[in-house]
């Protein structure tokens, strides 16, 4: 740690999977980066370190990190990154105004667009980033990734260029970060992906036959399809993010959706860790997701526009349903095929 950069402040607000691991990756090249947590998190981190690992914890790696339990005790930070999730936002942004006024830069890792709607009622100086990193925790201190991958930044009316410079620079030691001219474009390219997060979470991939292997493929790709056209009657356009399938491919596997396409879908699901949405029902049986801010902004967006979308709609109203039970229980894949089809019929 003799190469750190010494300043300015900078508080990551939010110990969960992404807000850890890039405190994570930061501590080591940069001296003043602070991990906003509490409860369990913070204890376990503050007694052993905050332990990461790549795929496997063969690989994982213990990092002394600074924790901080209030924003009260790092007054002068002058970026605040925020990663909770949207429905936390709201009590988060209320408590960064309160203790740091609107002096900080804010730099907003949410999925989707809702974080447009909260934050500028508190600041002024706001980034706007796209997440590309696969990240989980297992339990308090204890998080997993597949790939760092990077994240892509802007504002809605590209300014802060200098800032967006200055935070790119900050991190190049520990995370690639790119800046976009076009981030809703970059912003609803992988809200698209996010979909398949409630796809994932709501049917069982276990114990699967041919023919409901053929059925979740194509349920999986003309999902994605729907979104894709919603988007474009919307004025988005697919921004290209390394990592994701092009909509070209999406639109090919959509009218060609077969036992292959479930395989393929099967096979990156194993290879990564559980999605956000996963963690939430799955593994912590909350109560909340994001399925409002994901699929409910599809579907609200597909009825303004007139666009007919029988997929996101069956998808986000069985995911309503299921997920406020406890415990949760995944639906087979015939299941919600019989009910998509009579929707289509």
């Amino acid at each position: 740690m003799e190469n750190q950069i010494t300043s300015p402040d900078i508080v990551v607000y939010g110990a969960g999977a992404i807000g850890a691991s890039i405190c994570g990756w930061l501590t080591p090249s940069y001296k003043n980066v602070y991990l906003l947590a509490r409860g369990q998190n913070a204890q376990a981190i503050k007694s052993r370190g905050l332990i990461l690992y790549q795929s496997s914890l063969d690989n994982k790696e213990v990092v002394k990190v600074n924790v901080i339990e209030d924003l009260s005790e790092r007054p002068n930070a002058k970026l605040v990154i925020i990663t909770v999730k949207n429905y936390d936002l709201e009590e988060v942004a209320k408590d960064i105004r309160t203790k740091l006024g609107d002096k900080p830069l804010i730099f907003a890792l949410q999925n989707g667009v809702e974080n447009q709607v909260i934050l500028p009622k508190y600041f002024s100086k706001i980034i706007y980033g796209v997440i590309m990193i696969s990240a989980w925790r297992d339990e308090p201190g204890v998080f997993g990734h597949t790939v760092k991958g990077y994240i892509m930044c802007g504002t809605l009316d590209n300014t802060l260029q200098i800032e967006m410079k200055n935070i790119k620079e900050w991190f190049s030691r520990s995370l690639k970060i790119r800046i976009s001219e076009n981030i809703q474009d970059a912003i609803h390219t992988k809200l698209l992906f996010n979909l398949s997060n409630s796809i994932i979470t709501l049917m069982n991939q276990t114990d699967i036959t041919d023919e409901s292997l053929s059925r979740f493929g194509k349920i999986y790709f003309k999902t994605l399809e729907e979104g894709i056209k919603i988007f474009e009657h919307a004025g988005f356009k697919e921004h290209r993010l390394p990592g994701l399938v092009p909509w070209s491919v999406i639109k090919a596997m959509a009218l060609g959706s077969d036992e292959d396409s479930g395989t393929m879908i099967l096979n990156q699901v194993k290879a990564g860790g559980p999605n956000s949405m996963a963690q939430d029902i799955i593994i912590r049986q909350k109560a909340q997701s994001e399925l409002e801010h994901l699929n409910g902004y599809v579907v609200k967006l597909a009825k303004k526009l007139g666009i007919s979308s029988p997929y996101n709609d069956t998808i986000y109203e069985l995911c309503k349903v299921q997920f406020q039970k406890k415990p949760f229980k995944q639906l087979e894949v015939n299941e919600v095929w019989d009910i998509i089809s009579q929707k289509l019929d």
